[in-house]
Parts: structure tokens; sequence; C-alpha cells
């Protein structure tokens, strides 16, 4: 069980849990006040009071972001209350148009860590294979939160990387 947080990575174990996915140079959209550790970051977060290398609104740094990034870790605001309560109602961007735009900047077999109220993700559509899920329990009457690991691939290519496991969870009692 991880008590929901004003911010995801203020939960120990799930900030622990991205950092071990994180590998080489990483992207944080919508990167929130906390820091992750011993991770090679770019943080972009539209809100001026935020630690980060960009304040802009994150469909516009992806579109002129010129880099390859090795992972992604994909957190917006869960929701359009989630999205009036951390930015102040003003706008955050297009969820699904980023989304559109982020393989461009990713290395083949590069991952998207996203977080959300379910694992949809990146999808096949967009060239992309689950290679982890994570299930956080809140307690209480608060919502579950999720986390999906995707690899970047080519359709019909088979990417292997030993010791990482297909499925993974967390224990909610």
């Amino acid at each position: 069980m991880q008590p929901a947080k004003h911010y995801t990575f203020e939960m120990p174990d799930v900030r622990l849990w991205t950092e071990k996915w994180c590998k080489g140079k990483t992207l944080n959209l919508f990167a929130g006040r906390t820091m992750l550790r011993g991770i090679d970051e770019v943080r972009v977060d539209i809100d001026v009071n935020m630690r980060a290398d960009y304040h802009e609104d994150a469909l516009e740094f992806v579109r002129r972001w010129r880099g390859k990034f090795d992972t992604i870790v994909f957190d917006p605001p869960y929701n359009l209350r989630k999205a009036k309560e951390k930015y102040g109602g003003r706008y955050i961007g297009a969820v699904r148009k980023i989304k559109h735009e982020l393989p461009r900047i990713l290395n083949l077999g590069g991952r998207i860590i996203s977080f959300g109220y379910d694992t949809i993700g990146m999808g096949r559509r967009r060239g992309f294979e689950k290679i982890a899920i994570l299930l956080i329990c809140h307690s209480g009457d608060r919502e579950d939160s999720m986390a999906v690991v995707e690899r970047f691939v080519q359709p019909g290519l088979e990417w292997e990387e030993e010791g990482e496991p297909l499925l993974q969870t967390t224990n909610c009692t």
C-alpha cells in the first residue's frame, strides 16, 4: 500500500520503482517537484515554481526537441480535475497529441513509463510493447493508480532484456 500524495514521486516506493526502470538519458515530462535520484534527467514542467530545466507546455517542448532520449517518464495530471488543481486551471497540453509525438524523440528500444488510472500507455499502434505494470493501491476510498513501462519496438521485432520481468506488481495489503 502506498498512501496517495499530491505528486507521484513523493510516494517513496513509486519513486524507487520508476528509478529502477529509467535507463540512460531520461525526459521527465510533467516533472513536478520531486527529483528522481541517480538519473540523467531533463525536467519539463509548465509551472515556474517547479524545479525544471524547461518551463513550458509539454506538447510545445516535445515538438521542438531535436534530441533523443532513452527513457521518457510520462506523468501528466490523470484527469481534468487534477490538471486544474496542479496547474491552476491552465491548459497542460493534449495528452493524445503528446503521445503521437513522443516516438520521434525516443531511441529505438527506449522506454516510456506512463502513469494514470489505466494501463493503456502508448500502445502497439505507436510501436510499443508492455514490459511491466505497477498497481498502486492507495487504501481507503482513493482510486488505485497505475504505471506501465513500454519499450519502443519496430512492428514485428522481438526485444529481450535478460532479468527484466514481463509483468511486475506490488502487494496492496
